[in-house]
């Protein structure tokens, strides 16, 4: 196989002896005649690049994406779903590896062939954001792999969402601190759409199932962050918790839980996880950790703040912490008792053991 460092001089070659093909510090202009052949030597380069170099990554984002097509097959034909919504580099990711792995690869190689940066700083650049943005990818992966293989055990027939507005920035200047908004009631829908990061009035469930098995409505959501405004009503049927109140008794603390699960007999119970005032309280909190937070002092504050989370949500049902792997002995001495460790690998079925406790 051609190595990478060979196809960089072949394409330096290309551009040395093609002065129309001009590419400077503050300025690339590639006439469109030539672009096919540059860019086909230029992506050549970035994938031979990742494969050489990175082997090991390129290999285990291989292994999750199997694992998540797999599922995501499944749920699609299961649901007769028209898509699963999420941020498009998690998407790439997901589904083409390479193509999202290389994409850290294109400013570094144009800033190489203009001569703004040697070859070592190419490599010490791109290394660094090669690995920092797979260690990121990676585990927002894992976690969307994670929630539709729980999902699948709840053996879903039926799925729902809560459509409400994203408010514009205008309304959201305008918007008076005493009015309150109203809740849509949650309708059937043809996706499942992981937060995306918008602005949101109120938060609701990613997605809400009926569940054959349980034959109950279970939402789901990931992503926790602040709701702008606050509810005119609360479900009776479920315990809310008052934000200053808990600000109050612990502080300011950023809870960032990755799944919140809710579990009713009523699907309306589950339309909204929170607002500006007021928590519901889950029935599951499901967090994520790998291996690949290898730093002690990291994943000891991943820990605390998983700690934490369970200490201030309270899930009825439990706290459950799920990996890919066996994590070192002091995760387990360093967990709350209470907080279940699952080593799940990419067997779904090991899921299992949160649904058996409901």
């Amino acid at each position: 196989m051609q190595k990478w460092k060979d196809i960089y001089g072949e394409l330096k070659m290309y551009v040395e002896e093609h002065p129309d093909v001009d590419i400077q510090d503050n300025l690339i202009n590639i006439p469109k005649s030539k672009q096919p052949t540059f860019y086909s030597m230029f992506d050549k380069l970035r994938d031979t690049y990742i494969a050489e170099e990175f082997p090991a990554l390129l290999n285990d984002a291989g292994l999750l994406s199997a694992a998540y097509l797999n599922i995501e097959r499944e749920l699609i034909k299961l649901l007769d779903l028209d898509d699963i919504l999420m941020p498009n580099d998690i998407k790439r990711f997901l589904h083409k590896p390479l193509d999202q792995m290389r994409r850290e690869i294109f400013d570094p190689l144009f800033d190489l062939l203009s001569g703004k940066i040697e070859m070592q700083r190419f490599i010490l650049d791109t290394t660094v954001n090669i690995n920092a943005s797979f260690k990121r990818l990676y585990q927002e992966g894992y976690e969307k792999w994670t929630v539709l293989s729980l999902l699948r055990l709840f053996e879903p027939d039926k799925i729902y969402y809560v459509p409400l507005k994203n408010p514009e920035s205008k309304q959201v200047i305008k918007h008076s601190v005493t009015a309150k908004e109203s809740l849509p009631l949650p309708v059937e829908s043809k996706q499942f759409a992981f937060e995306v990061g918008r602005r949101q009035a109120l938060l609701a469930p990613d997605a809400i199932i009926h569940s054959a098995r349980l034959d109950k409505y279970v939402a789901f959501r990931t992503a926790f962050c602040s709701a702008l405004w606050s509810a005119n009503s609360y479900s009776d049927q479920r315990e809310w918790y008052s934000i200053e109140s808990l600000v109050e008794e612990y502080g300011f603390i950023i809870l960032r839980p990755d799944l919140l699960v809710y579990i009713d007999d009523n699907v309306e119970a589950v339309s909204m996880v929170a607002d500006a005032e007021r928590i519901c309280r889950p029935d599951i909190v499901v967090e994520c950790v790998n291996e690949m937070d290898d730093s002690k002092n990291l994943m000891r504050e991943r820990l605390e703040n998983i700690n934490s989370c369970y200490a201030i949500l309270k899930p009825v049902v439990g706290g459950f912490v799920v990996s890919r792997k066996n994590m070192p002995s002091y995760v387990h001495d360093e967990l709350e008792d209470e907080i279940n460790q699952i080593e799940v690998g990419f067997e779904g079925a090991k899921l299992g053991s949160i649904i058996s406790t409901i």
